[in-house]
């Protein structure tokens, strides 16, 4: 697969965003000024204006960034020649790998915690978002229509997936800073999940 050369506008909007995420953790909303956003991103203040119209309008590009990490990975369709074990298996693991990725724990701690100072700075993308469809609500949806699954609709299949896997590699790092767990507890974690849910929904 050939990759999209980013032009020298994206090569900058890029780097204004990556920089307002750093001085949003360092300093939180209120406090990270453009002019210091600016500085990192080794830009001029009329650039960051030019791409952005507002601090606020940084944060919203910052949160759809973040939301859209949550569908970015490979989607996974049904397959009815593979058991639902290993297919749930890699859900799991996908998810992981997600939770995991680089600055995706920094980054979802300041969301959060402007989000409960300042509701509205997410609206607009929580709105963008909630027209998407995640990978695993597809998943999940394709493989209760194929009957592989017992449920009315994906919905409480996801969050009852996702919820145990964020209890062990998302809120303890959100929250206490702890490191994910050792590889022998992401694979008790796993297969918890995976059987969880075969014992409920089959």
């Amino acid at each position: 697969m050939i990759e999209k050369k980013l032009t020298r506008s994206e090569l900058k909007r890029a780097a204004i965003v990556e920089a307002a995420s750093v001085e949003f953790q360092n300093k939180g909303f209120s406090l990270a000024s453009m002019d210091d956003i600016a500085k990192r991103a080794d830009v001029s203040k009329r650039t960051v204006y030019n791409h952005f119209p507002s601090k606020e309008a940084l944060f919203s590009a910052i949160m759809l960034e973040m939301m859209e990490m949550l569908c970015a990975f490979e989607s996974l369709p049904f397959d009815e020649n593979k058991s639902l074990s290993s297919q749930l298996t890699q859900l799991v693991q996908h998810e992981i790998k997600l939770l995991s990725a680089k600055g995706f724990i920094d980054t979802a701690r300041v969301i959060i915690a402007e989000a409960i100072h300042k509701p509205e700075l997410i609206q607009d993308a929580m709105s963008e978002f909630s027209k998407q469809e995640s990978p695993l609500a597809n998943w999940f949806n394709q493989a209760i229509a194929a009957g592989a699954l017992k449920a009315k609709d994906s919905e409480i299949l996801v969050v009852q997936f996702t919820a145990v896997i964020k209890a062990y590699c998302f809120w303890p790092q959100l929250i206490q800073g702890e490191p994910l767990p050792s590889q022998a507890k992401l694979d008790e974690i796993t297969q918890t999940v995976v059987e969880m849910i075969i014992k409920q929904y089959t």
